[in-house]
């Protein structure tokens, strides 16, 4: 069955590289504002260590937030710049993938997809397990 289907083509932000840049950009500001502190300066019990990295969790936090936050704000905007298209669609109302399978290579073959195709299992075929069969190790089948 054929048929034409509306298609929607936009750009949109890969969002793990945005909250990716916004964590390292978190990691390099609480690490310009660690030299900035005095050690003199901090509250008793903490060490620059220990603020630097209070400093290095919120900001890397918050910028894999605020990367997150411009990456859906630059999907939304795409989502107005998308350009429509009227495209030839082909339906397969054929629920066994099996079957799709089948008529896919069918038609990639030049054969017809709705042909019978069904053939006979190979008859000259050896069956494993049969009676006559002997052990391939070479020990006898009576088991014990």
């Amino acid at each position: 069955m054929k048929d034409q289907i509306d298609v929607a083509v936009r750009r949109s932000p890969k969002y793990s590289v945005f909250m990716g840049i916004g964590a390292i950009l978190g990691v390099l500001v609480a690490g310009v504002l660690t030299l900035f502190v005095d050690p003199e300066a901090m509250p008793a019990g903490y060490t620059v260590a220990k603020g630097a990295g209070l400093l290095l969790l919120v900001l890397a936090v918050g910028g894999l937030f605020i990367g997150g936050v411009v990456a859906l704000i630059l999907d939304w905007t795409g989502r107005r710049k998308s350009h429509k298209y009227r495209v030839d669609a082909e339906i397969d109302m054929v629920d066994d993938p099996k079957e799709i399978a089948r008529r896919r290579i069918a038609e990639a073959n030049g054969e017809d997809p709705d042909a019978d195709s069904d053939t006979p299992p190979d008859t000259d075929a050896e069956v494993e397990g049969s009676a006559d069969d002997e052990p391939r190790n070479g020990s006898s089948s009576t088991g014990v």
